[in-house]
């Protein structure tokens, strides 16, 4: 495969993702290790396709399950049709009667069918494809390294365990998911479809781009491709893309050609369900959808796209594990030269078999193990139904949740209610040729007791345009299906709708043109024709809006005045204006371009809606406040709401400057100064506010002409304020997903919440988005919610969602990075100094543990510890720090360089104090008993055996326990029921194998045990079944070399060496042991010991030595306990904490300079448990990319 210089000469193709959001790196901070990183992620996310070819020659590529084609003009693969036709077209081709044969023939070539493949695999596939991972591979290299080591009790367990964990992972979790999204992919069903002038059934697969679909309905019915609605009328459900049931109401695209803006309210998507369908009866009855995307193109197809191909989730210690594994590797590397050159194994194979034993237990398999199993167990809290009740899809993000520095929050039906009610109108009325307002019209209650057609009747205009200027639909059964702020309009009316007619008590009106919401113009409008035929339009808007398209003389001179204020209130704000047309058909009316008919239009009044906040907004806003979290609302309503919003929820706390954008130039000006006078009075004190804001105090609300301007004309002076921007007005579903990127770009980690509408854009680009929606799952976000305000998910009664679950999910996520930080210091602390206590007597004496001890530390600790690590709670409050994600920053190494140089050296006492006892008997078992090398279980019955066993159960317990300590983020230790139970038996069953005469239990794990306990051990079921050797057998202890040593000069003795064997009693030969019998203080009790206190060759210390050693680990547990508690966790980490902000204070104090305000250099990264402030977090390394 050689590289061609013409891409589509190619026959393969190397495609590699670039990142979405360029998340800042400081460049002069990269090392050669990340570097490396780097080239390693890039290498991950590269892909070799192959060219493919269709029947008549075109060439294609399929990545992501899109096609895209070959275009010889400019030599690259590009998707089929981006050009899409103007709504002319479109009805055009309705007209000619749909494509022909011919037609859709090459328009499938080009696009490809209308289905998305998702290939399923075997079992048997499954299995392979799991098995094949690196960490599957490893393990099975350890599990028959152990198997022929005469280890197969450990091998075994370990090979069901990975058998076990890979199987359910392969056919309980991999091949469903696989199954469930083919499912979601597939839709096996026929449709009707429009082509050469004929109505035809067709397979969905064969729908192309171009196709006139009719939408049949049916029980469970879904559109089958992406379009637009060019005739009749629908209803779908579009909870699957949004998350809310609501139906939505479609109306057909203008037959227009001067515009190819495709309006929202006419574009149907894939997998939407079909509420109802209307249309024409020469069309069946049936709405008609103009094809425009197919296959992988669709709105279910990004879906599914989205579940095959995630985005990765770069998070800091995702990123180091593979440093951390690297320097874990290098350690294992110096235990093999160790093996190799400084021990003494007695045989290559052993050798060899050691060496691989000490790279597995060095790399320890298990730590990613414990890293998702942390993740899995916070997930299943969150989705409680008596806990959390917030849905998780990705696991993963859980963590990340919990260092978000900055919450941004929509608005509507997040900080406040998702509905919104008119509560008062304000008509407008010329007086001598000169516009004013009129007071306002209240309208509480049900529409009988006080409507707009109640005792108070508005003007007829006025009246008018609220029961027509709307593109709400109303079902059979009398409910409104549309907009939510236009359906809480026509609730406060009598009218009823009826197709393309609405009507009034006393007048019908005709529907002759709807002009749906344009996104660009912020405006909607309607053309009727009253009952006594006059042409009418009514547009309504966004009062900047319709200020610069109304008549500058129907609009009041207080209007930009009257509009402030009712912001200030708290009351949202619609503008409609009136027009009148000369006498025209509908066809003429249809084929005006919408600017020509919102010409010259005259203001009618006002519409105030009210948005109330949800009642326990400001609790959850304060608790993020606590937890050091900023806050900031990005709302698509006007910024003087957001401001009175954020001063009710506690966003907005003082003072606050409000910037708009005047003749090209950014203005600031204070919404209090505003009054009657209007825009005057704030444009004269906009200049002092324009000098004063940079080193100000106060907080900042933008525009979204002023975020454009700022972004665009002067990124120098927003890098300044954005600390201080509080509140983003009248953003756009783009807008947000900018807002969202930019505060990404600064080093921030930022979550979202929204209510899954137009939003999700920006939930979707957050590092944790949350959906506050009833729906089941919201696939626009990883976490969605429907807990109502009293903690329950009844959405029968009237209740809104609460925004508590913002804090609970935050709570869950700093609990689970704690945990994961908790584990992963454990395995760690286990690699460095336990497994290498083990390696260090195994090198020095051939000594190595019971295998008993083994199969503790692999299976007690290394997953049943684990698993209670992972079972503590989050607190109930967020604390002012965050934990830290790093493996690598200074109090992660600290914590476990303590740990590990504090069992290296209790552990080193303890053998120094047992090699100073008169009764220590050295043995190395191969050279000093001749015990053959591959018989690893009879190493550890000695006394350095005996130490180390004990000494690592205490120090695997004692570490388990400190790093699951509470702190900041997690419960009280003592609520954690799990470990403290395993911890306790851990060191009750150290304690009783230091201080018991010999017993069953003691032989068990070889320590203080001796030959007639050993022996007793065979009488035990299923201990002695699955042992590999050890228990039932003879105990080896270093009085055998005395017995061995006279053996070996009888005459009867062999070329092989004399060793006890439970057939004879363990006993020597007779004359052997007429010359050291079995009560000599040699071989029974040993030096120094009482006659009696243990019998045969054995380990047994002396009871003044067991206190010793007693009191060697005692003092290792209370120096583990408060180094942990009083160091890392307690008054020195908060001395340390203050005087690293002090020392911070005089740093900024000292380089702060006139006009730069607050905003000066900081420490590149904040340790754990910190306080970070914005300046901080601004200059913190990136911790993940999305």
């Amino acid at each position: 495969m050689l590289p061609v210089p013409r891409m589509c000469a190619a026959t393969h193709l190397l495609v590699q993702e670039c990142p979405k959001v360029e998340m800042g790196v400081d460049e002069l901070r990269k090392s050669l290790l990340v570097v490396l990183g780097e080239y390693l992620h890039r290498a991950r996310i590269r892909e070799i396709l192959p060219v493919l070819q269709s029947e008549s020659g075109h060439r294609y590529i399929e990545y992501t399950c899109v096609r895209y084609v070959c275009s010889e003009a400019r030599d690259a693969f590009v998707l089929a049709n981006l050009c899409k036709p103007e709504a002319g077209e479109m009805h055009r081709r309705l007209r000619s009667g749909g494509l022909s044969e011919a037609e859709a023939a090459a328009s499938q070539e080009s696009c490809g069918p209308n289905s998305i493949h998702v290939p399923v695999p075997s079992r048997l596939e499954a299995l392979a494809c799991e098995f094949s991972h690196f960490t599957y591979v490893f393990n099975s290299i350890a599990i028959w390294t152990y198997v022929a080591y005469t280890t197969w009790n450990i091998g075994l367990l370990w090979l069901f365990m990975t058998l076990g964990s890979g199987t359910y992972r392969a056919l309980g979790i991999t091949r469903p998911n696989k199954k469930r999204v083919s499912d979601l992919a597939r839709m096996q069903k026929s449709c009707v479809v429009l082509r050469e002038g004929k109505f035809r059934q067709l397979d969905v697969s064969e729908i192309v781009q171009g196709d006139i679909v009719q939408v049949t309905g049916g029980k469970d019915a879904e559109l089958p491709c992406d379009g637009m609605l060019i005739s009749g009328s629908l209803i779908v459900n579009e909870s699957m893309l949004t998350g809310e049931p609501m139906p939505i109401a479609k109306v057909p695209v203008e037959d227009v050609d001067h515009s190819q803006e495709h309006p929202k309210s006419s574009k149907a998507f894939a997998g939407t369900r079909i509420i109802e369908s209307r249309g024409e009866t020469e069309h069946g009855g049936f709405a008609l959808l103009y094809c425009t995307e197919v296959g992988a193109g669709t709105t279910r197809g990004e879906l599914v796209r989205m579940v095959l191909f995630p985005s990765s989730v770069k998070f800091k210690y995702n990123d180091q594990l593979p440093t951390v594994y690297a320097l874990m590797f290098a350690k294992a590397m110096v235990l093999v030269m160790l093996h190799l050159f400084a021990a003494h194994e007695g045989s290559p194979v052993v050798t060899f078999l050691n060496v691989t034993c000490a790279i597995a237990g060095a790399l320890s398999p298990m730590l990613p193990v414990s890293l998702v199993m942390g993740q899995s167990v916070s997930a299943k809290r969150l989705t409680a139904a008596r806990g959390y009740q917030i849905k998780c899809l990705e696991p993963g993000r859980i963590p990340i949740a919990g260092k978000i520095s900055t919450m941004v929050f929509d608005k509507t039906g997040t900080i406040t209610k998702s509905s919104m009610d008119l509560v008062s109108v304000q008509a407008a009325q010329q007086l001598d040729e000169t516009a004013h307002f009129q007071p306002l019209l209240w309208i509480d209650g049900e529409p009988e007791s006080g409507n707009v057609d109640g005792p108070h009747k508005l003007p007829n205009l006025l009246r008018c345009a609220v029961a027509v200027c709307h593109t709400v639909k109303q079902l059979d059964d009398g409910s409104l299906v549309g907009n939510e702020l236009e359906c809480a309009m026509l609730r406060k009316t009598s009218c009823r709708i009826i197709q393309k007619a609405i009507i009034l008590p006393d007048e019908e009106i005709e529907i002759v043109r709807e002009m749906q919401f344009d996104h660009h113009s912020m405006t909607s409008g309607v053309v009727v024709r009253r009952s006594r035929g006059q042409l009418e339009v009514f547009v309504k808007g966004s009062p900047d809006k319709i200020q610069a398209v109304a008549c500058p003389s129907s609009l009041p001179a207080d209007y930009a005045a009257t509009i402030s204020a009712h912001a200030k209130a708290n009351y949202y704000a619609l503008s409609i204006c009136h027009r009148s047309l000369p006498e025209k058909s509908n066809s003429e009316v249809a084929e005006m371009s919408r600017s020509e008919l919102e010409q010259n239009v005259q203001f009618c009044g006002l519409l105030l809606f009210r948005n109330e906040m949800k009642r326990e907004a400001p609790q959850a806003i304060q608790q993020l406040k606590e937890g050091d979290i900023r806050s900031v609302i990005c709302t698509g309503d006007s910024e003087l709401t957001g401001i009175a919003i954020g001063r009710q929820c506690g966003i907005v706390s003082g003072d606050c400057l409000l910037a708009t954008v005047q003749d090209h130039k950014l203005v600031w000006q204070d919404p209090e100064d505003m009054d009657m006078e209007g825009q005057g009075q704030a444009q004269k004190q906009s200049t002092c506010h324009t000098v004063q804001v940079e080193s100000c105090e106060c907080q900042l609300a933008l525009s979204c002409p002023a975020w454009h301007h700022l972004l665009e004309n002067e990124p120098l002076l927003l890098q300044k304020l954005w600390q201080r921007c509080v509140v983003f007005g009248r953003m756009k579903p783009d807008d947000k997903i900018n807002v969202v990127a930019y505060l990404q770009r600064q080093g921030l980690i930022v979550g979202m919440a929204g209510d899954g509408g137009n939003d999700c854009g920006g939930l979707r680009a957050a590092h944790v988005g949350i959906a506050l929606s009833s729906a089941e799952a919201s696939l626009v976000a990883p976490f969605s919610t429907g807990r109502l305000e009293d903690g329950s998910q009844d959405d029968s009664i009237d209740g809104q969602i609460s925004l508590l679950t913002i804090p609970d999910l935050i709570r869950e996520g700093r609990a689970c990075l704690a945990t994961n930080l908790a584990t992963f210091a454990y395995f760690i602390v286990q690699s460095f100094s336990l497994t290498g206590m083990m390696t260090a007597v195994h090198i020095a004496h051939n000594v190595t543990v019971g295998e008993w001890v083994w199969l503790t530390k692999d299976i007690g600790f290394g997953m049943i510890m684990t698993f209670f690590m992972t079972q503590s709670k989050a607190l109930s409050c967020l604390a002012k720090v965050r934990p830290t994600a790093t493996l690598l920053g200074a109090r992660t190494l600290l914590t476990i360089a303590s740990q590990v140089l504090l069992n290296w050296l209790f552990f080193g006492c303890a053998l120094y104090m047992l090699k100073v006892e008169a009764w220590y008997d050295p043995l190395d078992p191969i050279f000093d008993i001749s015990i053959l090398p591959h018989l690893w279980m009879l190493k550890g019955d000695n006394y350095d055996g005996a130490v180390c066993a004990v000494c690592v159960l205490v120090g695997l317990a004692n570490t388990s326990y400190v790093n699951t300590y509470g702190g900041n983020f997690r419960r009280n230790i003592l609520q954690n029921w799990g470990i403290c139970a395993a911890y306790l038996s851990s060191l009750c069953l150290a304690s009783f194998l230091i201080f018991s005469s010999p017993n069953q239990l003691n032989c068990i794990f070889r320590v203080n045990c001796d030959t007639p306990s050993s022996l007793a051990c065979s009488s035990l079921p299923l201990l002695d079944d699955i042992s590999v050797g050890g228990v039932g057998e003879c105990f080896l202890g270093p009085q055998v070399k005395y017995w061995q040593n006279h053996t070996s000069y009888l005459p009867q003795a062999g070329d092989s060496p004399w060793l006890p064997s439970p057939d004879n009693g363990c006993l020597p030969p007779t004359a052997t042991l007429e010359h050291l019998p079995l009560d000599h203080l040699d071989i029974s009790t040993g030096k120094g010991f009482k006659v009696g206190a243990c019998i045969g060759p054995n380990n047994c210390f002396s009871d003044d030595f067991k206190w010793k050693l007693w009191g060697i680990l005692a003092l290792l547990t209370f120096l583990q306990h408060f180094v942990m508690k009083y160091v890392f966790l307690g008054p020195v980490a908060r001395r340390l904490r203050q005087w690293r902000s002090s020392r911070q204070r005089n740093a900024d104090a000292a380089t702060t300079v006139p006009g730069d305000g607050h905003f000066s250099p900081v420490s590149p990264e904040a340790p754990e448990g910190e306080p970070e402030s914005h300046d901080q977090a601004r200059a913190n390394k990136v911790d993940l990319q999305s």
